[in-house]
């Protein structure tokens, strides 16, 4: 059989959560199944002008490969937004097309699975920019085309299935995984050079994530600022601004503008961190801080479980359904609430500690080879 899978997400060199599901998946799902041929296609227009054309080439396996095509995104989206056309059964030759980002390339192929992260679009239409309500719109049409329909926690399920027409036997529930491996590998000399890198000296609580709208980070500000003057530590914002959610950044930058100064100079941000300096400043945290409004999984609460760092995160969404009782879980609309569990994890020893055990325990739940071994038996099913 020959699967081609919409690698871009994965193919962009910041990787958001979807990126890195997409990486995983391709890593993982060629060794399973080796029977069976995969495509791992995306755009690339720099190819033809000298530009790299080897985007998995460090997960490459006999039976991966790469089909790019040399268009811009700027051109192939509109055209894409815009209906039937270009179709990537033009592209690419397949049996079967995985979709791992919500909504295919046009396609009229029946033999069509996608996946669905999360309904926050839906849910918090306020948190989705109407360039990303466009592209949405165009899930309904997926939705009843899919042979069938991933969903990465039981939470996106019943919401997937309150809010669309869809027949529950098309949805299957795989959970996310997580590499363990390169957050227990960590060194003291590690956490050291990410310090110098990111000029970090002392305690800091450590915020992972896109800078979006519905990850709640105004009031995370808020929070921290109000916790008592004798606790010394940086609240640190490690993550990209996403293109699709340019509202988000702004939405920060303005409450960090209403901060009192001292509060103010105790607020780094660092922008996106790579995939190799993520496991050591997670390491060097007092606490990840994840307060989202919503969460169809929440791929960092497990990094952090993994690295052996507390976690602070939101008591709704699929947030509890991961966590389970190794996190601190706090009302996300309450100010109080979440100084309060932050106040915790810097001055609470015991329960840090219970929280590192917890979470380490946890991890071993959720693993990228699970994930891609139910994925490929969904794939074979359509």
């Amino acid at each position: 059989m020959r699967i081609a899978v919409d690698a871009r997400p994965a193919a962009f060199p910041q990787r958001t959560g979807v990126g890195q599901y997409t990486w995983q998946l391709l890593r993982w799902m060629p060794s399973l199944d080796a029977d069976s041929d995969y495509v791992a296609w995306y755009l690339n227009a720099r190819g033809l002008m000298g530009g790299p054309t080897r985007a998995f080439r460090e997960i490459a396996r006999s039976n991966l490969h790469e089909r790019w095509t040399p268009w811009p995104a700027r051109w192939f989206r509109p055209l894409e937004q815009r209906g039937d056309f270009p179709r990537v059964e033009w592209l690419t030759r397949f049996d079967v097309f995985f979709a791992p980002n919500f909504v295919p390339p046009p396609t009229r192929t029946k033999r069509l699975v996608i996946t669905v992260h999360d309904l926050a679009f839906r849910l918090f239409p306020a948190t989705a920019p109407h360039g990303t309500k466009r592209w949405l719109d165009r899930l309904d049409r997926a939705l009843d085309q899919a042979a069938r329909i991933i969903v990465v926690s039981e939470q996106t399920k019943r919401d997937l299935l309150q809010l669309y027409a869809v027949d529950r036997g098309r949805v299957v529930v795989i959970p996310n995984g997580v590499d363990a491996a390169p957050f227990q590998k960590v060194t003291d000399d590690d956490v050291s050079r990410v310090r110098q890198r990111f000029g970090l000296d002392g305690p800091f609580l450590l915020y992972l994530g896109g800078i979006e709208l519905r990850k709640n980070l105004p009031t995370l500000v808020r929070a921290f600022a109000s916790l008592p003057s004798d606790v010394t530590c940086t609240l640190v914002f490690a993550g990209g601004r996403t293109e699709w959610n340019p509202e988000g950044w702004n939405d920060l930058r303005a409450s960090l503008d209403e901060l009192p100064e001292p509060a103010r100079r105790r607020v780094r941000i660092l922008g996106y961190v790579s995939e190799t300096d993520k496991p050591a400043l997670l390491h060097g945290a007092e606490g990840l801080v994840y307060p989202s409004l919503y969460e169809g999984f929440g791929l960092q609460v497990l990094e952090a479980m993994a690295a052996g760092t507390p976690v602070l995160t939101s008591n709704v969404s699929a947030l509890p359904e991961v966590a389970g009782d190794a996190a601190l879980l706090v009302d996300p609309k309450d100010t109080s609430a979440i100084a309060h569990g932050m106040h915790e994890l810097l001055c609470n020893d015991e329960l840090r500690e219970r929280l590192r055990v917890l979470g380490k325990a946890r991890v071993d739940h959720f693993s990228w080879s699970a994930a891609a071994r139910r994925t490929v038996e969904v794939l074979h099913q359509a």
